[in-house]
């Protein structure tokens, strides 16, 4: 089976698998996990920030960022497509208890001018909902793995600073970016005030992500995350898996980046098909299918039968995720089912 779904598919090598059997333990609730601790000082000096909380996945990792800088009936101004809207507005109304304010851009970026008119949309009086936090995305899920612009996060980020505003990045493929884009990861750490990353994604590890920031923040982020039920104890082979694909697994990323542009090349051969984002930046490729394919063909079932798994965006529109086990063989398979699929359909 040809999985493109997701690089949450990963699953870890036998080195990654053999590391963290030898990894030490302890009780991460009372600080004494030896691999925790080290991954976190890892990451800490990689960003250049002042804490850093190891955490289950990505949803939790921006649910406390949110919890730690907001109170709650607090407005949060971020862009329609982003993952904490367009997955997780509903737990993050219920659980975080904050108001999602999206802004449809034409690109995918959301801007200064996009969170001016975010704080200009409605009344401000002190019991209404007040503006306390921007959330931005790198790479850009919904829009194929798009890269955030660097000179835009800064924008935001001096914007935020004179509007009493916070800044978070959410960074579940910030890694796939970095190694694009060749921009430090402490830069970006420096231009917002809390920052995750996700290890289970496109570096193979098989759980966790990381929340970084002020000690101050971290420090609330501890605490929410056990009011959630994340409090951990010997999970130190898990974070051994993660610091394992930090040391070890950026090269790869390079790889994956490289092989989603050919995929979508392949893509643009087959009558029917269009790409989302002709220009394909990180490792996703998303594409669509014309009104009467749209209609008349059942793509993901079909593709299925034939051993390739796509992920359903919205009606019509695919994903496809680059990553760790799949090769350039794998991908021309993946063209000749698809292409099979509609010519046969």
């Amino acid at each position: 089976m040809i999985d493109l779904r997701s690089d949450t598919v990963t699953k870890p090598c036998d080195k990654m698998r053999a590391y963290m059997a030898q990894a030490p333990v302890g009780d991460d609730a009372y600080g004494e996990d030896i691999s925790i601790n080290r991954l976190q000082d890892y990451c800490k000096d990689l960003f250049q920030v002042e804490d850093a909380l190891f955490v289950t996945s990505g949803m939790m990792a921006n649910r406390l960022a949110f919890m730690s800088q907001t109170n709650r009936g607090d407005e949060v101004i971020t862009e329609n497509s982003y993952h904490v809207n367009f997955f997780d507005s509903a737990p993050m109304s219920a659980i975080a208890g904050v108001v999602m304010n999206p802004r449809l851009s034409a690109d995918g970026i959301i801007r200064v001018k996009d969170v001016e008119q975010a704080i200009h949309s409605k009344q401000r009086y002190d019991y209404f909902a007040q503006a306390k936090l921007i959330s931005v995305e790198n790479s850009i899920n919904g829009w194929a793995g798009k890269i955030f612009p660097f000179d835009t996060l800064k924008s935001l980020y001096i914007f935020a600073q004179e509007n009493k505003l916070s800044l978070h990045l959410d960074g579940a493929r910030l890694f796939n970016a970095h190694v694009a884009t060749n921009i430090a990861l402490d830069q970006y750490a420096r231009y917002c005030d809390t920052l995750s990353v996700c290890f289970s994604k496109g570096l193979g590890a098989p759980y966790g992500s990381m929340l970084m920031g002020t000690r101050e923040t971290i420090h609330k982020a501890r605490k929410y995350r056990i009011w959630l039920g994340g409090g951990i104890h010997q999970c130190g082979m898990q974070a051994a898996a993660a610091y394992y694909a930090l040391r070890n697994n950026f090269e790869r990323l390079k790889e994956d980046n490289h092989l989603a542009k050919y995929f979508a090349n392949a893509l643009l051969e087959i009558p029917g098909l269009s790409l989302n984002e002709r220009e394909i930046e990180t490792n996703i490729v998303q594409f669509s299918l014309n009104s009467s394919l749209k209609r008349d063909l059942n793509l993901l079932e079909q593709c299925g039968e034939q051993g390739l798994l796509l992920f359903p965006w919205l009606p019509g529109v695919f994903r496809a995720v680059i990553h760790r086990h799949i090769t350039q063989e794998a991908l021309d398979s993946a063209i000749r089912i698809i292409q099979n699929c509609i010519l046969n359909g």
